[in-house]
């Protein structure tokens, strides 16, 4: 019987891990455990499926069927990215450094934008909050002629 190491090293023809239907349940959720405990410390998932032979479509795949605690681990992510870009901003003793930081910077903050739109993309809010009446006049005349005179007003304050 295969055992997931043999599985894990069976490769497609582009080099990536062959598919692994066949892991025992045992084998993904220790791998579930570590990638929940690795994404927290900023590692990708490319990264975290890589160092178990798996594919990161597989992992991002068993990672959602985690439903809000993906979502939560995601939300992490993302602000410890956000912090240390930041930091390194902060830390930056030279322009080389610094310039590196804020690409990074960007980087993030573009992802971030994206990913987690509710906490850190644009908001679009209209302020119009102004009340406006309309009186319509229309006056027929004796030649068939239909006038409509239109008023708008605004409640003074």
């Amino acid at each position: 019987m295969d055992t997931p190491k043999t599985l894990a090293d069976k490769r497609n023809l582009n080099g990536m891990p062959a598919k692994t239907t066949h892991l025992p349940q045992e084998f993904r959720d220790k791998v579930i455990e570590d990638a929940k405990q690795r994404i927290l410390d900023g590692h990708t998932i490319a990264q975290i499926a890589e160092s178990h032979s798996i594919a990161p479509r597989t992992l991002r795949y068993w990672l959602s069927s985690l439903g809000e605690e993906y979502n939560e681990l995601r939300r992490a992510w993302i602000d410890n990215m956000l912090s240390e870009a930041y930091e390194e901003i902060n830390d930056a003793q030279d322009v080389l450094p610094l310039a590196r930081a804020r690409e990074k910077w960007k980087a993030v903050t573009w992802y971030a934008e994206r990913r987690d739109r509710q906490r850190y993309g644009v908001q679009q809010q209209t302020a119009n909050n102004q009340d406006l009446t309309v009186t319509i006049n229309i006056g027929s005349h004796d030649n068939g002629s239909v006038t409509i005179n239109a008023e708008p007003s605004y409640p003074q304050d």
